[in-house]
C-alpha cells in the first residue's frame, strides 16, 4: 500500500509535537517495517524544514528531515502535476499540488491530520493518522 503523508504528519516527528506526535509516528513505524510504503512531495520537504527550524532549529530540522528521507519516498512534482493543480477548482493550491502528486505517485491513500483542508475528494480517502491506523489493522 502506498500511503502519501501529507506535511503536517512530517513536522509531527520532527518537532515531536506531545499532542500527535505518537499517532504520526505510529504510522511511520509502519513504513519503517516495511508494511507500507511511504510518499511524500517535494513540497513536504521544503515545507518541514521552512516550518521546524523556527521552532527546533535549522539543524535539528534538516537532519530530521534527512533521516526521514530513508524511509520515504519522493512524489513526481512537475509541469504536470503544477497544471493539474492549477486547473482544479480548490480553494488551496498547495494541498491541490499535494494531491496531484499522490495521484501520480499512485497513492492508495493520503494521511493528514488536517481533514478540514482542501484536498479534493472522491479520488483518494483523506484519513487522519487514527483512522489510518484503525483501517489498516
Amino acid at each position: 500500500m502506498r500511503v502519501f503523508l501529507d506535511t503536517n504528519i512530517l513536522l509531527d516527528i520532527i518537532e515531536e509535537r506531545q499532542t500527535f506526535v505518537l499517532a504520526s509516528a505510529n504510522v511511520f513505524d509502519l513504513g519503517i517495517k516495511g508494511q507500507i510504503q511511504m510518499v511524500a512531495s517535494p513540497l513536504t520537504f521544503v515545507n518541514c524544514i521552512y516550518v521546524a527550524r523556527k521552532n527546533v532549529g535549522y539543524q535539528k530540522a534538516f537532519q530530521g528531515m534527512k533521516l526521514l528521507k530513508q524511509f520515504v519516498a519522493v512524489a513526481t512534482m512537475d509541469d504536470k502535476q503544477v497544471s493539474s493543480a492549477l486547473e482544479g477548482d480548490v480553494p488551496d493550491f498547495e494541498d491541490r499540488l499535494q494531491f496531484e502528486a499522490a495521484v501520480a505517485a499512485q497513492c492508495n491513500v493520503i494521511v493528514t491530520r488536517d481533514k478540514k483542508r482542501h484536498f479534493p475528494q472522491g479520488h483518494i480517502p483523506i484519513l487522519s493518522p487514527e483512522e489510518f491506523l484503525n483501517e489498516f489493522k
